[in-house]
């Protein structure tokens, strides 16, 4: 009996040492998210591009419905471009919400909401009576659900991708300019045939299919990998939200792959300095409940970015830029129409931008990840040459004229729109990308708020849309005169961070 228990005693014994030992060994892992850089990712590609086709080519292709509006209701333009302001106005705004809502419930869940909402509110708006009720149905609602589209599509794509990630949301966005070249004809088609209320009825059903494509976007699943020096774990819990933001998106890519020799100073700096005692000190779990929750919010929209000059620069230009940036897409074709050309070949020229913007959009998004392109040059570029191009639009007097103008605004728009959100990644940091680009978003937003209305009561008090073009290139003008000095603001920032 002593032998059995002497026995027992041992095998107990050795389980838990073997036990012990696997534990200790598990606590060498962690698990991380790791882009498959190809594979599934693609598909995820292709469905948000179908998604941006039909979610953008409805709303760029507006410009076509204005005109069938104010003659439906007889109102002012000016009234009428309310409409588009609105619904513009409340798909930027709504990017921080959607990108809150994506860090919390994921990209799929909000991209399918997004798309129940907005076939609700172009439902709703095929019985409107007034433009009043457009001004909710259509410009809320539909605007608020482009924005729960469009911001998790842009930014989720970047999530599967690694060295591949600038050709990949190149060609997801490729689906604006894709959209805009496919729905110009087909709701000019719509509205001819079944007007105005039965154009809205079809696009309803036709935007339910961004819930089916939305659900494409499956969360990548963590893989098990060895962890980091404890040190760097010290480092990853406490300090790396503030310190990381304002290293480039290389340095990110280094510290995936266990460079960790920054880090490790980084630590030392914070534990000598007394920083970590004090970040445990005023850890979240001793506040109030109320308080609590309130700080979750807060680290959900991350508006400390707003103390990086960097950024704030940033906010500024797409302010300035946003004023006068969907002019050509909702007033295009009236300005056609009111130079002589034809009602019927005018919505053309959206389409010829909607091609040429995909085709710029698949080119700029191969040249920005190439490694010797400088991607705020890039950006420079393509606001000063939209800005050139808009200003000197009422001087294209012919069709032929106006369709060169279409191809290159096309081009030079699809250089800000790939670039912006990668130039994000390069100057905040990736893992501040998906809250940077939702506020930037809500500049945008506010400024299409007045700059389409404003666009709209020119052509009210001139008789042409000439006066409004002017303003609207000279607005993205300035912005692109703003971003010049961008990159030597962010070298001062991080000297001055890397001082103190």
């Amino acid at each position: 009996m002593a032998c059995e228990a002497q026995i027992s005693s041992s095998n107990t014994d050795s389980n838990d040492a073997i036990q012990t030992t696997n534990e200790e060994d598990e606590s060498n892992y962690e698990y991380v998210t790791v882009p498959p850089d190809g594979g599934y990712g693609w598909i995820v590609t292709a469905a948000s591009l179908l998604c941006l086709l039909i979610s953008d080519g409805i709303l760029f292709s507006f410009g076509l419905i204005l005109t069938d509006l104010k003659q439906v209701f007889d109102v002012p333009v000016a009234q009428v471009a309310w409409i588009f302001s609105i619904v513009n106005g409340s798909s930027l705004i709504s990017g921080p919400v959607a990108s809150a809502l994506s860090n919390r419930f994921g990209f799929r869940t909000v991209v399918i909401i997004g798309s129940l909402i907005g076939s609700v509110g172009l439902f709703t708006s095929s019985f409107a009576q007034s433009i009043d009720s457009l001004f909710f149905t259509l410009g809320v609602l539909f605007g608020v659900a482009d924005g729960l589209v469009f911001t998790p599509i842009v930014v989720g794509v970047g999530f599967y991708f690694d060295k591949r990630r600038a050709l990949a949301t190149g060609i997801a966005l490729c689906g604006s300019g894709a959209g805009t070249f496919v729905f110009a004809p087909v709701i000019y088609l719509l509205l001819e045939t079944y007007t105005v209320s039965g154009a809205f009825l079809i696009l309803s059903g036709i935007y339910l299919n961004c819930a089916v494509l939305g659900s494409l976007l499956v969360p990548l699943k963590p893989q098990r990998r060895k962890k980091l020096q404890e040190d760097v774990k010290l480092l990853v819990d406490d300090v790396v939200t503030q310190s990381v933001p304002h290293h480039t998106f290389n340095e990110v890519e280094r510290v995936d792959q266990n460079e960790v020799t920054v880090q490790e100073q980084l630590v030392k700096k914070t534990v000598h300095s007394g920083k970590l005692e004090q970040q445990c000190a005023s850890d979240p779990i001793d506040q109030k409940p109320v308080q609590k929750h309130l700080a979750n919010v807060l680290k959900l929209f991350k508006f400390s970015l707003f103390r990086s000059p960097t950024f704030v620069v940033v906010c500024v230009s797409s302010f300035f830029q946003s004023i006068g940036w969907f002019v050509p897409s909702v007033y295009l074709t009236a300005h056609a129409t009111k130079m002589g050309i034809p009602k019927g070949e005018a919505p053309f020229l959206l389409s010829v931008i909607g091609i040429a913007s995909m085709i710029g959009r698949i080119f700029n998004g191969w040249l920005a990840d190439q490694p010797c392109v400088n991607l705020l040059f890039l950006n420079n570029v393509g606001l000063s040459v939209a800005g050139v191009l808009i200003t000197l639009c009422p001087f294209f007097f012919s069709y032929e004229l106006l369709v060169v103008f279409s191809a290159i605004f096309g081009l030079a728009s699809s250089c800000t729109t790939v670039v912006r959100p990668i130039l994000l990644g390069k100057l905040l940091g990736l893992e501040n990308v998906s809250n940077g680009y939702s506020f930037m978003l809500v500049f945008y937003g506010v400024a299409t708020l007045s700059g389409i209305p404003i666009a709209g009561l020119l052509y009210d008090i001139f008789g042409d849309y000439h006066v409004a073009f002017y303003l609207a290139g000279s607005s993205i003008l300035l912005s692109a005169f703003i971003c010049y000095p961008l990159g030597m603001v962010n070298r001062w920032e991080k000297r001055l961070n890397s001082s103190n």
